[in-house]
C-alpha cells in the first residue's frame, strides 16, 4: 500500500515537473518571439512577461533594461550624425565666403603690376588663408569632441600658470585691437582637469572677446570655495551684437545678425563641450553692455 502511495507521489512531482518545464519553455518561446519581432521592426515595444516565476520577471526586466539602453545609444547616435551634417552644412557656407574672395584676389594679384599693389594682395590672401584654415580646423575639432565616445584624462594642472602663458600669447592681439587686459589670476591655483583642453577653452574665450567686443577686458582666476576655481573674462559689446546668454553656446550662434564677422560661430560650443567633459560648468551673462563668461573646474 506505502508504495502505491509512494509511486502515485513520483508520479503527481514528475507531472507537476513536466508541466512547469512545459510552462518555462513555452514562456522563453514567447520571450524569444518578442526580442525577435523588437530585433527585426523599429518599435517602442518592450517585452512583457505575465507569469509567477521570479527568474523569468527578472529576465524580463533585464531584456528590456539592454533594449531600452540600445535605443538610447541609437537616439545619441542618430543625434550626433545631425549634428556633423548641420556642421559641415553650416561650415560650407563660412568657408566659401574666404574661398570666394581668394579667388578675386589672385586675380587681382596677377592682373596688377603695382608692387605696392602686389603686396597689399598678398597680405589680403594670407589672411583669407589663416582665416579658412583656422575655419577648417575648428570644424575638424568640434566633430571630434562631439563624438559621443569621446573623453580627456584628468590629471592636477598649474591652471594659473597656464592661464597666464595663454593670456601672454594674445598681448600683440589686444594691443592691435585696442584693448588693454585687466589680469587679476590668484598664484598657485590647480584644477582637476586635462591640459590642453583648459587651453583651448582659454583660447576660444580670448578670441570671442577679440572677434565681437570692444574696449578693455576684465579676466581673472580666483579659488571658487573648497573644491573649485572660477576663471571669467568680460569686456563690452556692441548694442547690435549683443548675444543672448541663453544661446551663445549653441552651434553655429552669431550674436551679430549680419554675420560680417569671420568666425565659425562654434568656437563658445567647443568651449562648452570641453568643459563638460571635465566635470565643469560655464555659463555666460549680459549686463547692460557687458557680456561675460564664467568657468568653473574642479580643484583640491
Amino acid at each position: 500500500m506505502i508504495w502505491e502511495i509512494i509511486a502515485i507521489v513520483l508520479i503527481a512531482v514528475v507531472l507537476a515537473l513536466t508541466m512547469m518545464l512545459i510552462s518555462l519553455y513555452s514562456q522563453l518561446k514567447n520571450l524569444q518571439s518578442q526580442v525577435h519581432f523588437i530585433a527585426k521592426n523599429r518599435t517602442n515595444k518592450t517585452v512583457t512577461f505575465y507569469g509567477k516565476s521570479r527568474e523569468m520577471t527578472s529576465l524580463s526586466k533585464d531584456i528590456n533594461e539592454v533594449i531600452l539602453s540600445c535605443r538610447e545609444r541609437e537616439q545619441e547616435v542618430m543625434k550626433q550624425d545631425k549634428e556633423i551634417r548641420d556642421t559641415l552644412t553650416n561650415m560650407s557656407h563660412d568657408i566659401r565666403t574666404p574661398l570666394t574672395s581668394l579667388k578675386g584676389y589672385f586675380e587681382l594679384l596677377g592682373e596688377s603690376e603695382d608692387p605696392g599693389e602686389q603686396e597689399k594682395y598678398r597680405n589680403i590672401i594670407s589672411e583669407r588663408i589663416d582665416s579658412l584654415g583656422e575655419i577648417l580646423e575648428e570644424m575638424f575639432f568640434y566633430t571630434k569632441v562631439s563624438n559621443i565616445n569621446y573623453n580627456v584624462s584628468l590629471d592636477k594642472i598649474p591652471i594659473s600658470d597656464i592661464a597666464m602663458q595663454t593670456l601672454f600669447s594674445y598681448f600683440e592681439d589686444f594691443e592691435n585691437a585696442g584693448m588693454e587686459p585687466h589680469v587679476d589670476i590668484e598664484e598657485g591655483l590647480f584644477a582637476i582637469a586635462n591640459e590642453q583642453s583648459v587651453k583651448r577653452i582659454l583660447q576660444n574665450l580670448v578670441k570671442n572677446c577679440l572677434v565681437h567686443g570692444k574696449g578693455d577686458v576684465d579676466i581673472s582666476l580666483k579659488k571658487d570655495g573648497e573644491k573649485h576655481v572660477a576663471f571669467t573674462i568680460s569686456n563690452s559689446v556692441e548694442e547690435d551684437r549683443r548675444p543672448d546668454p541663453s544661446k551663445v553656446f549653441d552651434r553655429f550662434y552669431k550674436g551679430d545678425a549680419s554675420r560680417h564677422v569671420s568666425s565659425s560661430g562654434i568656437g563658445l560650443s567647443v568651449a562648452k563641450k570641453l568643459v563638460d567633459s571635465m566635470k565643469g560648468t560655464i555659463e555666460a551673462s549680459l549686463e547692460g553692455d557687458i557680456f561675460g563668461i564664467r568657468m568653473r573646474l574642479p580643484s583640491i
